[in-house]
C-alpha cells in the first residue's frame, strides 16, 4: 500500500518543474561500506533545489541514476528544471553543458568557501534526505531508493501546507493511475 502511495506522490511531483534560481549537485546514497564519495558502490542521486530571491528553499527534485556523467546530468536537468533558469553547480565536469542547453550556469569550486554559501540548501537537503532514510527506513534497498526520494520530495514540497497534506495526498492517490501488484514487484 505504501508503494502505491509513493507512486502517487511521484506522479504528482512530476507534473512540475523547478523555476527561478536553482542549486544542483549530486550525492551518493546507500548503506555503509567503509568508503565515501565517488567510486563507492552507493547509488548516485542528482538533487536540485529552487530558491527564492532571499535564498530560501522553495522546492526540491531528486533522481537516482546509475552513474554521474554529462548525459544523465542533462537528462535530469531537462526533466526537473525549466529552461532559462539560473543553475548553480559545483565544479564537476558534467555540468558546464547546461549553458548550451538554455540554462544560465554558474559554477563554484566545491572546496571553496563560496560553495558553502551558493550550494548551502542543496547540501542541507541532501543531508536531510539521508537522515530521513536512516531514521524512517533504517536502511536502504537500492530498488526502492527512487520511491523513498519521491516521498521525501513530496513532503518537503508541501511543507507549508501541513494541514492540507493528507487531503492533497488522498487527491493524488484518487486521480493518479492505478498501480498493479505486478508493477510494484518489477
Amino acid at each position: 500500500m505504501l508503494h502505491k502511495i509513493r507512486t502517487a506522490m511521484s506522479d504528482r511531483d512530476q507534473l512540475y518543474k523547478l523555476a527561478g534560481l536553482v542549486q544542483l549537485d549530486d550525492a551518493f546514497f546507500g548503506g555503509p561500506n567503509g568508503f565515501q564519495g565517488r567510486g563507492t558502490s552507493k547509488r548516485p542521486v542528482y538533487v536540485a533545489v529552487s530558491t527564492d530571491n532571499e535564498g530560501k528553499p522553495l522546492y526540491v527534485k531528486m533522481k537516482a541514476v546509475d552513474r554521474v556523467n554529462k548525459e544523465t546530468a542533462l537528462e535530469f536537468a531537462n526533466q526537473a528544471i525549466s529552461k532559462g533558469c539560473a543553475v548553480t553547480t559545483d565544479g564537476l565536469t558534467a555540468y558546464p553543458q547546461l549553458k548550451s542547453q538554455g540554462y544560465t550556469h554558474a559554477r563554484v569550486l566545491s572546496s571553496s568557501r563560496e560553495a558553502e554559501e551558493k550550494l548551502h540548501w542543496v547540501h542541507a537537503l541532501i543531508s536531510n534526505a539521508k537522515a530521513f532514510m536512516v531514521g524512517t527506513f533504517h536502511g536502504l534497498d537500492k530498488s526502492n531508493l527512487q520511491a523513498y526520494l519521491d516521498e521525501f520530495c513530496y513532503r518537503f514540497n508541501r511543507r507549508k501546507w501541513r494541514n492540507q497534506l493528507f487531503n492533497r495526498l488522498l487527491h493524488a492517490c484518487v486521480v493518479g493511475p492505478t498501480v498493479t501488484y505486478a508493477e510494484l514487484t518489477l
